[in-house]
């Protein structure tokens, strides 16, 4: 949000970016075993980001990176071993999605370049109702073009996690949306024991270059506001 409310002598514009779509470990080496406790990070930055805050990942002529760290848990922390370990190097016109072996395991990384974007934060908040117990919550977040919507968050048998405020934990809350595309927020309540989807809402944005814009997301047994910040990139 670093251009949400630009001064006068910023000069921020739109520019291509980097959309961090998945990860997934496609195979594992004969010494490990299905299912595995992986744990580590996974960090994308430009060379124009480096020691900021999560944001989005402008992409240019310079270099953007991918680097990956992985270790599957053991028994004790000595037995802990590494699962992957890997840097890629993304520019502009080159595609970066791929199957990727490091370690004792196979990657595969999807990303998809996003031309002519802004930086979207998206900040939900519980205004009314309760989520009920015994459903899961499943957050995206995408455009109408798109054929894998980015997760938000998917709280799995952890209904919806909140803060004191009623602010939504989102497992990651910054997307790249096009400025002549609109921004979709898509909230699923799905049954834990039927695995079905019980009710969804969706609320629909006009990409703006700065600023913040409202709307809200409403189920049968609860609303939530979604507040979107937007933000330009300033190409240093």
């Amino acid at each position: 949000m670093r251009y949400t409310f630009p001064a006068s002598r910023d000069t921020p514009d739109p520019m291509d970016t980097l959309q961090f779509k998945s990860v997934k470990i496609t195979s594992i080496k004969e010494c490990l075993h299905w299912p595995l406790q992986v744990f580590g990070i996974i960090t994308a930055r430009s060379i124009s980001c480096i020691d900021r805050p999560s944001r989005a990942i402008a992409v240019s002529i310079d270099p953007s990176y991918i680097e990956v760290s992985l270790k599957v848990k053991g028994t004790t922390k000595a037995e802990d071993k590494d699962l992957s370990d890997l840097a890629v190097t993304y520019r502009s016109g080159y595609c970066l999605t791929g199957v990727y072996p490091s370690r004792l395991s196979t990657l595969k990384l999807e990303f998809s370049h996003v031309s002519f974007s802004v930086e979207a934060t998206i900040c939900i908040k519980l205004i009314g109702g309760s989520w009920p117990i015994g459903f899961q919550s499943v957050f995206t977040a995408g455009t109408s073009t798109d054929d894998v919507p980015v997760k938000l968050l998917d709280s799995e048998h952890d209904g919806l996690p909140v803060d004191a405020n009623g602010v939504t934990k989102l497992s990651r809350r910054v997307v790249s949306v096009g400025l002549e595309k609109f921004l979709k927020v898509h909230l699923m309540a799905i049954s834990i024991n039927g695995r079905q989807v019980v009710e969804s809402s969706e609320a629909t944005f006009k990409p703006e270059r700065a600023g913040i814009s409202l709307s809200n997301l409403s189920l049968g047994f609860c609303s939530m506001e979604v507040a979107v910040a937007w933000s330009c990139f300033c190409d240093e």
